[in-house]
């Protein structure tokens, strides 16, 4: 399904261009074409995880061809991204919460029948095991099967949230911290207090091809999770774009893959991978992780922008080859690229705290700076500036 390449991610959104009006805002919802049987969405979503393909790129594209009344409905779930982690931005906690939770949690259900039977697709849900299994295989679910499925897990298996977001982000090759948590927290009802999200046989019927057994029961009567706890609204740090002749070299995260040429950048030098041991808020399978190497070798290596560009690559021994590059190029000053909340804000944390002698420059993308500060509330509120936000692309 995924074949982890620039070349397939470029090829995936040019074919699925002529797709982003009508037959978007029609089809988003049933899991496979009713009339092809094919997807009914970009399955761009491994790739705009990691910025391989950013948004900017992709609703640029999408306008320079389409007007914005026509792909309306597209560029809204673009944004839904951008939202959730500018939300999430604002609340840090919230996710710092979560992994505490899920730790936890995992402790006290790891040996439990009802949880295994859940992760391994032993349910008495024979689709809900069809589901498992695709998530295991390919790494995806198509978004209105991830809806049923958290609720389903949450309602019906009676599991607790944190740990079906865990299973999600360990299997998930589009696993994003923000929109994972928070669509799990909006399912359970308390990411908007009091309205969880019910998953139905009659629209589950509708928009799939399944079709229930007699003894196939779904809890469509269940009441929100609680949540006991508030989060104050934190200000976001925001740091200028630099120059682009000011940056001579920089360190590429795994998030932002190709931050240099959405830039405009012509050429520097860069370090590029992940240390795969930090890279731990979940217990990633091994999927994920050739995932993100292959993504970031072909962004570097099939791309002849960046032909010439000094780059280092590496994953297992990270640490020590960055302290070589650190060394062996005199280097005192740093590019850093935001990263917003997982993986790296600990593993920035760790870089700038062995360097001391080193200036590290954070910067931020005008896009997301831009997005975020209507992100505080709801995303009703926040899509009503899409209209002026699109202007600044």
């Amino acid at each position: 399904m995924f074949d982890s390449t620039i070349s397939d991610a470029e090829n995936k959104f040019i074919s699925y261009l002529p797709k982003t009006n009508s037959y978007y805002s029609n089809k988003r919802n049933y899991s496979f074409d009713p009339e092809t049987n094919e997807n009914t969405t970009s399955l761009l979503s491994p790739y705009i995880r990691y910025r391989l393909l950013s948004e900017e790129k992709i609703l640029n594209k999408i306008l320079n061809i389409h007007s914005f009344s026509k792909v309306e409905k597209y560029v809204q779930e673009i944004f839904w991204r951008t939202y959730w982690k500018g939300w999430l931005e604002h609340r840090p906690d919230v996710y710092s919460d979560y992994l505490i939770d899920k730790n936890n949690l995992y402790d006290d259900f790891k040996n439990k029948k009802n949880y295994l039977n859940a992760i391994n697709g032993n349910t008495e849900l024979s689709f809900f095991n069809t589901w498992v299994n695709d998530l295991k295989n390919n790494g995806y679910l198509h978004n209105h099967i991830r809806m049923w499925f958290a609720s389903i897990w949450v309602f019906t298996l009676k599991l607790p949230w944190q740990l079906g977001a865990d299973f999600f982000m360990q299997n998930l090759l589009d696993g994003d911290p923000a929109s994972n948590t928070l669509s799990f927290r909006w399912v359970s009802g308390i990411q908007t207090k009091g309205k969880n999200y019910i998953a139905r046989k009659v629209n589950i019927e509708k928009y799939s091809n399944i079709k229930f057994k007699d003894n196939e029961i779904l809890n469509e009567n269940a009441e929100a999770l609680y949540e006991n706890q508030e989060y104050r609204i934190n200000k976001i740090s925001i740091y200028e774009t630099p120059k682009i002749k000011e940056i001579k070299h920089i360190i590429i995260p795994t998030d932002e893959l190709n931050i240099l040429k959405d830039l405009k950048v012509s050429n520097c030098s860069i370090f590029s991978g992940y240390p795969i041991k930090d890279y731990n808020d979940h217990l990633f399978s091994e999927k994920i992780h050739n995932h993100i190497i292959n993504l970031t070798r072909s962004c570097f290596n099939d791309d002849i922008y960046y032909k010439d560009f000094d780059i280092k690559i590496s994953f297992e021994s990270y640490f020590k080859d960055l302290n070589k590059w650190i060394y062996e190029n005199n280097i005192k000053e740093i590019y850093l690229p935001y990263v917003p909340q997982g993986n790296w804000k600990k593993i920035y944390k760790k870089i700038i705290k062995k360097y001391t002698n080193i200036n590290f420059i954070k910067f931020n993308r005008k896009y997301d700076i831009n997005s975020w500060i209507y992100s505080k509330k709801g995303y009703f509120k926040f899509k009503q500036n899409i209209p002026e936000l699109i202007k600044d692309l």
